[in-house]
């Protein structure tokens, strides 16, 4: 009872963070797994990610995407985060944040972008909204062997770099401003904006 409490205290929490977001402003999500059964399933690359920031000594981040709009649900006087993302099953697509983080554990941090176009933002999402995903460039990436493939099929870090070059941000120091080498962890550690803890579980 107590620690349903304390989940329901930290989902309370979480939409009245998401309540004071700028509307007017684009985010981007980090998620930062924790190594558990619940993750293991609803993430099954999840080792990899992992086991290529080891390698690589950087910061342990295994999904990166970004906040696309906000809906406001008048009947709770809440706002739904939605976020643009690659998803393993059906490619790029929009989900419900609260939704994902249902069964998350771990530390997801939240990124400030000032400089942003909210209409060329939609028109990117309307062009590669079905893309499919592809593990192969998804592993690939962390270890700068994406020229072996063929496709350029997207993953998460790899969206998010065609979505920030779209937006004008320079690249070049992450790297050489190739979204198809961008790991989450690079994207993370590229200081793009301001950023902090969003939820913690």
């Amino acid at each position: 009872m107590k620690k349903n409490l304390e989940v329901i205290k930290k989902f309370k929490n979480l939409q009245e963070k998401i309540n004071n977001l700028d509307k007017n402003k684009i985010y981007l999500i980090y998620f930062d797994y924790s190594i558990c059964f619940k993750n293991i399933y609803h993430s099954p690359l999840m080792l990899s990610t992992k086991f290529l920031s080891w390698l690589t000594g950087k910061k342990d981040i295994d999904h990166v995407c970004h906040i696309s709009r906000f809906i406001y649900d008048q009947e709770n006087d809440n706002y739904i985060a939605k976020v643009f993302e690659a998803g393993l099953e059906r490619g790029m697509e929009e989900n419900t944040l609260i939704d994902k983080l249902e069964h998350f554990r771990g530390k997801v941090y939240i990124e400030e972008l000032t400089n942003v176009d909210k209409i060329k933002a939609k028109a990117f999402e309307n062009k590669y909204l079905g893309v499919e995903y592809s593990k192969t460039n998804a592993l690939f990436s962390g270890i700068n062997l994406t020229k072996l493939s063929k496709r350029k099929e997207l993953f998460c870090s790899a969206l998010v770099g065609l979505f920030l070059k779209d937006q004008g941000y320079l690249l070049k120091n992450i790297q050489r401003g190739n979204p198809y080498e961008m790991t989450p962890s690079d994207l993370y550690e590229g200081n793009l904006g301001s950023k902090q803890i969003l939820f913690k579980q």
